[in-house]
């Protein structure tokens, strides 16, 4: 009987690496749910954040190492950076929660939270059928599902400035210029996402 072909090094690592992803992500996603009642959870983030630079670390030390890649050695180094970018941008909004000292939650930060983890679970399963990228439909489905993810936190992100301007003018400047900054970086998280679906699906093309 045949032996099954062993998966290349670099399909694992960035598989392990996006399971940590979206453990993070789920975490994220409970704390912007329960705040501020989850701030003792924030300095967790920081350990997932470090983690994952540990994780891109290794695989840019492999790259270094090895002649032979599944597929370019540039796309595996931007991907594994801007899948990192996921993860940092995700601990840079639970970091302005602690610093900026807030007490209460918005519905469209739990809905773009929400978004968030769905783009990220997307996201790792794509990188899970990406060693048969050039044979496997799932792999481009999943990177064109997580651009329309980011599409509809798009609609919430605007949704979330319209009612924080228009509609809840009696709470202050300082709070709306405070909650901006909480949104505008939640937003660069799904943008975040899409980066990574962007770098997979020139991956696939180029192998068209």
């Amino acid at each position: 009987m045949a032996r099954a072909k062993k998966e290349d090094v670099f399909y694992t690592m960035l598989k392990d690496f996006a399971a940590l992803i979206t453990e993070t992500a789920e975490e994220y996603t409970n704390i912007i749910h329960d705040f501020p009642d989850s701030m003792s959870r924030i300095p967790q983030m920081k350990v997932y954040e470090t983690t994952c630079d540990e994780r891109v670390k290794a695989i840019m030390e492999k790259l270094y190492d090895s002649f032979i890649t599944p597929f370019d050695r540039e796309d595996i180094s931007d991907l594994a950076l801007a899948m990192d970018d996921v993860t940092d941008a995700m601990y840079g909004v639970t970091m302005r929660l602690d610093l900026f000292n807030l007490q209460d939650r918005r519905i469209e930060a739990e809905q773009i939270a929400d978004l968030t983890l769905t783009a990220v679970r997307e996201m790792q399963e794509m990188i899970g059928h990406l060693p048969n990228y050039q044979k496997d439909e799932v792999v481009m489905e999943k990177a064109i599902n997580v651009g329309n993810i980011e599409d509809q936190g798009d609609t919430v992100y605007q949704t979330a400035l319209r009612r924080l301007f228009h509609e809840d003018e009696g709470l202050g400047g300082k709070y709306a210029v405070t909650w901006l900054r909480i949104f505008d970086r939640m937003e660069y998280c799904l943008d975040a996402c899409d980066d990574v679906s962007k770098i997979v699906r020139e991956v696939v093309m180029k192998s068209c």
